[in-house]
């Protein structure tokens, strides 16, 4: 398994046995691990939601922008119209009944408010993370897709000791 994660979140989690806490956080990153035969991704982003706290992907949508399976197709990654029902894992977390939902990229986090979430059938939005998890399952990839939900007048949640949880159920191959 490899786990991406954004900047701010590094410093939460360490590498362990049969886990890599890959530093770039972009599609390039995801497609070298890819190549060198990862199938298994941990992927986080801070999102807006209407309930604070971790919450992860089930399904998504992506209404805004383009998107990582546009523009020439690698054939050596994946098809070029790819299946990716199926692609997002909730795993099983001990004494835990995961939050999970449908999640919304938006070109920019910053400029969302809570209009977005009460006009659109979503339980939270994005603007990181969601192109990694596409190129991910476009590569026959499953993806843990975990966010790190805020509501629109608060700050981020620094406790990350569930995202350390998350790890080690997945190392214990629960999924």
């Amino acid at each position: 398994m490899v786990v991406f994660v954004p900047r701010g979140w590094g410093d939460s989690i360490s590498s362990r046995d049969g886990v890599s806490v890959c530093g770039d956080y972009s599609v390039e990153g995801i497609r070298s691990a890819l190549e060198s035969g990862q199938r298994l991704f941990l992927i986080g982003a801070d999102a807006l939601s209407s309930h604070g706290g971790w919450l992860f992907a089930s399904d998504h949508l992506a209404l805004f922008g383009t998107g990582d399976l546009s523009g020439p197709n690698r054939e050596d990654i994946g098809p070029r119209f790819p299946n990716l029902r199926g692609m997002y894992r909730v795993p099983a977390i001990s004494g835990v009944n995961p939050p999970h939902g449908t999640v919304l990229r938006v070109p920019d986090i910053r400029l969302t408010t809570g209009a977005e979430l009460a006009g659109l059938p979503c339980d939270a939005v994005v603007s990181q993370g969601l192109d990694l998890a596409v190129a991910a399952a476009h590569g026959g990839a499953k993806v843990v897709f975990l966010m790190n939900c805020r509501r629109p007048s608060e700050k981020n949640c620094n406790n990350f000791s569930f995202l350390n949880q998350v790890i080690r159920e997945i190392e214990g191959g629960e999924e």
